[in-house]
């Protein structure tokens, strides 16, 4: 009785780890990646620093850059997202202060503004986010 039991157990506990371990979930029937194009904003890092003193340099730095770039140069900011008031923001996630101009649409709108900035901000990237994600 106590060896059945134990091998009732032994099977239903590997069914169970084979069942969790059976490889990723299939894809999910929602809507197309192309449906989700709004799934992301994207931002142009200008800096990445943990003195808010440089952050703040850059911030108005960056500010002062983009006022003199042409409204044509300029891609509109994604609206209601949470930075979507002011181009140029600072974002605090420890140990870092980001100093980023977006949030922006799609990734080639950033990357033209990525290409505009590279000649003031040398080590600027682009950096994709979650709306509802933190920076």
């Amino acid at each position: 009785m106590l060896r059945a039991l134990w091998t009732l157990g032994f099977v239903c506990l590997g069914g169970g780890l084979i069942g969790a371990c059976s490889g990723p979930a299939p894809e999910s029937t929602g809507p197309s990646s192309e449906a989700r194009s709004d799934a992301r904003h994207y931002h142009v890092q200008l800096r990445l620093t943990e003195e808010k003193a440089r952050a703040t340099e850059t911030l108005g730095r960056a500010t002062r850059w983009w006022r003199e770039q042409s409204p044509a140069d300029r891609p509109p900011l994604v609206q209601k997202a949470r930075s979507s008031e002011t181009p140029v923001t600072i974002a605090w996630k420890a140990p870092f202060y980001r100093v980023r101009l977006g949030p922006f649409a799609t990734e080639p709108q950033a990357e033209a503004v990525l290409d505009a900035a590279r000649s003031a901000f040398p080590d600027a990237f682009v950096a994709p986010s979650r709306p509802d994600a933190a920076p």
